[in-house]
C-alpha cells in the first residue's frame, strides 16, 4: 500500500524537526550522549566555551557541556561540566586536567592526561620468599602517618645486571624488585630520594609498598576535593610578566657583574693568573726533583718496606708469645702470688720502719757503729806500731807454747793418781784467783786504752 501524501509530508516534518532540535544542539554545546558526565572546578578556563571538545591524548573523547561560575569571595571559581562521549572510556583517578589551545590562534579545548605508570627497583639481600601483588597499596609516610596514595600495576624479580647503567650505580645486589605502580591521589608526588621499602602485613601476611621521604622533607596531603590534579591554565600576559621578572632578574645580575669586574679586579686577577703560573712551574720543579729522589732512593725504600715488614711479623709473634704467656693459668697464679708477696712484705716494712722502738735501735746501731769505727782506726793505728806488733808476735809465740804445754798436760792428766790429781785440783784453784786477778788487770787496761782514745 502506498503512503498517502499527507503521511510523507508528516514523516518530512518529524524528521526536520529532529534535525533542527539536534542542530541547535550541537550548536550550542550540548551535548547529545548519554556518556559518563563530569564536573571539575577551575580557577580560570582562558576564553574556553561550551561544545569545546575534550581530549585524550590527543583524541576526542567528548566535549564540554556546560559552563557555570561561581562567585564565593575568595572562594570564587568555574564549574566546567563535560560529558564522555566515547564508550568504555574511563577517565583514572588523578589524571591531570588542563585548558589547551590547538595551534596559536586555534580553539580551546580541555585535555587529559591519565596518570602513567611509575617504575621503582628495591635491592634484594639473599632470596626473598615474598611476593608483591598485583593491586597491593602503596603508602606513603605524611605527618607522621603511612596514606595509602596508589595501587600496585605489575611486579618481578630481576637480574640486576639486565638495569640501565644509572640503576646498577644504585643498585649494589645481584637481583633486585622492579616494581610499575599508579599514585591515584590528584596532586602528590613522592619526594625525591625517598626511601621505598617491602613491608609485610599482620593481617593478610602479604607485602606492600612504603616510601619514607627523607628527614628534612615533611610531606602534606593536599586538601583537595576533585578526584582529578587541575591544571590551571597560563594566560599570555602572565607568561608576559613572568618573562618580565626572569629579565630584570638577568639586568640585576648582569650589572653586579660588571661593578664586581673593575679595571682594579682584572688587574688582581691577572697577577694573580701569573702568579698561578709560576708556582705551577716552580711546583713542576718540585715534583720532578721529588721523582728524581725517589727513583734514587728505591733501593732504600724497599730495604725499609722489607725492614719494616719484618719488624711487623717479628711484633706479632712477640704478641702471640706475650699472649700465650698471659693466658697461661700457672703463670697468672705465680704473678698473683708474687704480687700478693710483695705487697705484705711492702705492708709489713712499713709497719716495721713505723715503730719508735726500731727508730731507736737504728740510732743506736748508728752511733755503736761510730764508735767500733774509732776503734778499728785506733786499733790499726796500733797495728803500725812495730813496738807494739813485736810485743804481740811474742804474746801469740808464749801463747801457743803455753797451749802445747797444756795439751801435753792434759795427756799426761789421764796418767795421775787419786792424790795427784787433788793436788791439781787445788793448783787450779789457785790458777783460778789468779785469772780474776788478771780480769781485773784486763779491765784496768782497757780503760786505759779508753782513756788514749779520747786522748788521741
Amino acid at each position: 500500500m502506498k503512503a498517502s501524501a499527507p503521511l510523507k509530508v508528516g514523516i518530512l516534518a518529524i524528521v526536520s524537526i529532529f534535525i533542527l532540535i539536534f542542530g541547535i544542539m550541537w550548536l550550542k554545546g550540548r551535548s547529545i550522549s548519554i556518556g559518563e558526565k563530569i564536573e571539575v572546578p577551575f580557577k580560570d578556563i582562558d576564553g574556553m566555551r561550551p561544545g569545546s571538545a575534550v581530549r585524550m591524548m590527543g583524541m576526542r573523547i567528548g566535549q564540554v557541556d556546560e559552563i557555570e561560575p561561581v562567585i564565593d569571595g575568595e572562594n570564587s571559581h568555574i564549574v566546567v561540566k563535560f560529558v564522555i562521549s566515547e564508550p568504555d572510556v574511563k577517565i583514572p583517578p588523578a589524571s591531570k586536567i588542563s585548558v589547551q589551545q590547538s595551534g596559536i590562534i586555534g580553539e580551546k579545548f580541555l585535555e587529559i592526561t591519565p596518570p602513567f605508570p611509575k617504575t621503582v627497583i628495591i635491592p634484594l639481600k639473599g632470596y626473598f620468599q615474598g611476593e608483591v601483588k598485583e593491586g597491593s597499596a602503596i603508602e606513603l609516610l605524611a605527618g607522621g602517618t603511612y596514606i595509602e596514595i596508589g595501587k600496585v600495576k605489575s611486579s618481578r624479580i630481576v637480574n640486576s645486571n639486565t638495569l640501565t647503567e644509572e640503576e646498577r650505580r644504585k643498585i649494589k645486589t645481584p637481583t633486585s624488585y622492579r616494581i610499575e605502580y599508579f599514585i591515584n591521589i590528584p596532586d602528590v608526588e613522592i619526594p625525591a630520594n625517598s626511601k621505598p621499602e617491602l613491608v609485610k602485613t599482620s593481617k593478610t601476611g602479604e607485602y606492600r609498598l612504603r616510601f619514607n621521604p627523607p628527614d628534612n622533607v615533611i610531606v602534606k596531603m593536599p586538601e583537595y576535593e576533585s578526584k582529578f590534579t587541575i591544571v590551571e591554565p597560563l594566560r599570555m600576559n602572565d607568561f608576559l610578566d613572568v618573562q618580565l621578572e626572569a629579565a630584570l632578574a638577568l639586568k640585576e645580575t648582569n650589572d653586579k657583574i660588571n661593578n664586581l669586574f673593575t679595571d682594579e679586579f682584572m688587574t688582581d686577577i691577572k697577577y694573580t693568573v701569573e702568579n698561578t703560573r709560576d708556582l705551577s712551574e716552580k711546583a713542576g720543579l718540585i715534583v720532578d726533583q721529588v721523582a728524581v729522589i725517589v727513583d734514587s732512593s728505591k733501593e732504600d725504600i724497599r730495604n725499609l718496606i722489607a725492614s719494616a715488614t719484618q719488624l711487623s711479623e717479628n711484633m706479632n709473634i712477640l704478641t702471640q708469645n706475650a699472649n700465650e704467656i698471659v693466658d697461661d693459668p700457672v703463670f697468672k697464679d705465680c704473678l698473683l702470688s708474687l704480687a700478693g708477696s710483695i705487697k705484705t712484705t711492702s705492708d709489713e716494712f712499713s709497719a716495721l720502719l713505723k715503730d719508735s722502738k726500731l727508730q731507736d735501735s737504728l740510732v743506736n746501731i748508728n752511733s755503736t757503729t761510730k764508735d767500733v769505727s774509732e776503734i778499728a782506726d785506733y786499733v790499726n793505728a796500733l797495728t803500725k806500731d812495730q813496738e807494739f806488733g813485736r810485743t804481740v808476735e811474742e804474746s801469740v809465740t808464749n801463747l801457743n807454747d803455753m797451749m802445747i804445754k797444756l795439751s801435753r798436760i792434759a795427756d799426761s792428766v789421764d796418767e795421775l793418781t787419786v792424790e795427784e790429781k787433788a793436788n791439781i785440783k787445788e793448783i787450779i784453784n789457785n790458777s783460778s784467783e789468779a785469772s780474776k786477778d788478771l780480769k781485773k788487770f784486763s779491765k784496768k787496761l782497757n780503760q786505759r786504752f779508753l782513756l788514749l782514745r779520747l786522748l788521741f
